[in-house]
């Protein structure tokens, strides 16, 4: 499908092309993908992050970042432990002038431009479809970039594109494939200056939306100084393309949370030497699952040959820099979707693997055969991706966050608009969806929820509770937090809606 020339880094190399029917069945493929990440992305506001990121959007629109609790008046209780009212991804303002939110803005802004163009109800899902459909042509274009050929740089790209990882976290308003996209890019146009130095200038921007999507993209810092160099030419232009984003992400952490460099998540990084090995060793059985076994051949990078040692360097720095950080984190092991945070040097493990496997084993063979071996390995990683995609059933993650809006819909429906709702999975979802005032059940002591319960008796206003069941049988939010008498009224799904009373009605 390409030219059968020995593999040279790319600036050696004349350009190889796909023939016609190469390119028909690559553009088939791409239509195909996009309409199955638009059948089922579903970028709604649901748990602590995406509600976070969509209350996030929903308040810059509104040229704010502070909001006010919504208080119930005469519940000193909430008024000295501003928790009590934040819902999940919302948090209290360091200089205690109402709420503000807790992740970072990158997303967020992309969310409230779609908003513009398509509304608020398709924004979220327009936003992720946009990245997921990005980080799979970045991937390619970054393999090109570091030398591999046409059909190499196709099997990078399928392999992040059907990886389980990138289609779960790519399938709700979560900030991970964002954040590879805006790395990756970031690395790629670094690398690209060396050739044309208008590329420094892109390089710093997308580096500024990358830190501005999630903040320990910062660590990008070290492959891009690497692919920079020492032209002051190149790193001038690289500062002059970063300015505009760095200083929105100063402006908007000052006004936040009052520090100029701040982020919402605080100065803790939850970083120890313990998680260490227990990461490292969930890398080694987790990543050959989510990126196919292939991607064990990216420890041979460094054998590439003197004509690649650039390449290696700037891939390695990405992987190890990265890697390494999340080692550390205490969250990374825990689960294998918890590799999300590795996304980011996903395009590099990926195109690391496949130069390796190009240049060490398949540019050894024959044109022919080597195209050969190129289809057959393509069927391997739709086979292996196919039979993962379905065990960790990745493709309802979006349909999976459609509870909470749904959840929504049924209280604003069937709840008295004088209500209050007791909750904590729901209540970043409740605060997007509905004008409910929400109390954080697991912010509540038994005496707090004691006066709560009296203050809307006194005011003739009802208590609700919604509540996921293993909040109620692993937590115990209503034996530890909230006792007394709750009878269901509603639910959907699993999700339950109680109402409390003590021995009465409590409008009575």
């Amino acid at each position: 499908m390409d030219s059968d020339l020995p593999l040279t880094p790319t600036r050696h190399r004349r350009p190889a092309r796909f023939t016609r029917v190469g390119w028909a069945l690559i553009v088939a493929a791409l239509v195909g993908y996009g309409l199955l990440l638009g059948l089922h992305v579903g970028a709604y506001a649901g748990g602590s992050d995406s509600s976070g990121y969509m209350n996030h959007a929903r308040l810059l629109g509104e040229g704010r970042i502070h909001v006010a609790p919504r208080a119930i008046p005469g519940f000193s209780a909430g008024a000295s432990n501003p928790w009590i009212y934040s819902p999940l991804g919302i948090k209290p303002a360091p200089d205690g002038n109402g709420l503000v939110p807790t992740y970072p803005a990158g997303l967020p802004l992309f969310v409230l431009l779609a908003a513009k163009i398509v509304g608020w109800r398709l924004a979220g899902d327009v936003v992720l479809w946009l990245h997921g459909m990005l980080g799979v042509l970045l991937t390619y274009a970054a393999a090109r970039t570091f030398g591999a050929s046409c059909r190499s740089s196709l099997i990078a790209s399928v392999i992040v594109g059907a990886s389980p990882l990138y289609l779960f976290m790519t399938l709700q308003a979560m900030s991970d494939v964002p954040a590879l996209v805006w790395t990756t890019a970031a690395v790629v146009a670094a690398y690209r200056s060396r050739k044309t130095g208008g590329w420094a200038i892109a390089a710093g921007a997308a580096y500024a939306l990358a830190v501005l999507t999630r903040p320990t993209n910062a660590l990008a810092l070290v492959p891009i100084a690497i692919a920079l160099g020492f032209s002051a030419r190149r790193w001038l232009g690289w500062i002059a393309g970063g300015i505009p984003g760095g200083t929105f992400f100063c402006l908007h952490s000052h006004d936040a949370y009052g520090k100029w460099l701040t982020t919402g998540y605080g100065d803790s990084a939850g970083l120890a030497t313990q998680w260490i090995t227990p990461t490292l060793a969930h890398y080694a059985i987790w990543l050959p699952v989510v990126f196919t076994p292939l991607v064990v051949a990216v420890i041979a990078l460094p054998l590439l040959g003197r004509g690649f040692r650039l390449e290696a360097a700037v891939l390695g720095a990405w992987i190890l820099v990265f890697a390494g950080f999340y080692s550390a984190y205490e969250f990374t092991h825990q689960t294998w979707w918890y590799l999300r945070f590795l996304l980011p040097i996903g395009p590099a493990l990926v195109v690391g693997a496949v130069l390796a496997w190009e240049r060490l084993a398949a540019g050894r063979l024959p044109g022919r055969r080597a195209t050969i071996a190129s289809c057959l390995v393509l069927v391997a990683i739709y086979g292996w991706s196919a039979y993962w995609d379905a065990k960790l059933i990745v493709l309802k993650s979006g349909e999976g966050e459609r509870i909470y809006p749904r959840t929504a819909d049924w209280v604003q429906r069937h709840l008295p608009t004088d209500a209050v709702v007791a909750t904590m999975q729901h209540s970043g979802a409740l605060y997007y969806y509905t004008k409910l005032p929400i109390v954080r059940w697991d912010m509540l002591q038994k005496t707090d929820f004691a006066q709560l319960t009296a203050t809307l008796a006194s005011a003739h206003r009802p208590l609700y509770a919604v509540l996921d069941p293993w909040e109620i049988t692993d937590q115990h939010a209503l034996a530890d937090h909230m006792p007394g008498n709750w009878t269901q009224v509603g639910h959907v799904q699993d999700v339950l809606i109680l109402r409390w009373s003590a021995g009465g009605d409590p409008r009575s």
